[in-house]
């Protein structure tokens, strides 16, 4: 998996309002700020509520709530930071399962490689996110999981 499909799950150069060359451009828009805009279209894109969203960024509904009022177009690093680990392992659960529709599910679903755990429920954390990608990995190359 590379950048350009986690660029792509962000929204890309439309909701991200530039073009992405690399892992460094990447880290700059994150640092900048991630566009609202890229973080509504990862919601809908995973089916996400808003509160769901606002557990795996790590803030709460409210304050996403706040941001949107305000016209606060941009994530804190903190929050865009949480986003792109977000959109890598979708990226990542899209490449590997094949199918947009059933990384999804396979997101919200608990799994017995995950301890019966929900994917998304374990993205809160990177040793959580870590764990996620080695069970991806371990589906990728046919390993019982």
């Amino acid at each position: 998996m590379g950048d350009n499909a986690i660029f792509a799950t962000l929204g890309g150069a439309k909701r991200l309002g530039r073009q992405v060359h690399g892992p460094l451009d990447l880290a700059d828009l994150i640092e900048s700020g991630l566009p609202r805009a890229s973080a509504q279209y990862l919601r809908e894109r995973l089916e996400l509520s808003e509160a769901e969203l606002a557990a795996l960024l790590g803030v709460s509904a409210k304050t996403l709530q706040r941001q949107s009022a305000r016209g606060d177009a941009c994530l804190t690093p903190h929050q865009g930071d949480r986003l792109y680990r977000l959109a890598r392992i979708a990226a990542l659960a899209e490449e590997t399962l094949e199918d947009a529709s059933r990384a999804r599910q396979w997101l919200h679903q608990p799994q017995r490689g995950l301890g019966n755990r929900m994917p998304l429920a374990l993205l809160t954390t990177e040793a959580g996110a870590r764990e996620v990608e080695d069970l991806l990995g371990r589906i990728e190359y046919g390993v019982f999981s």
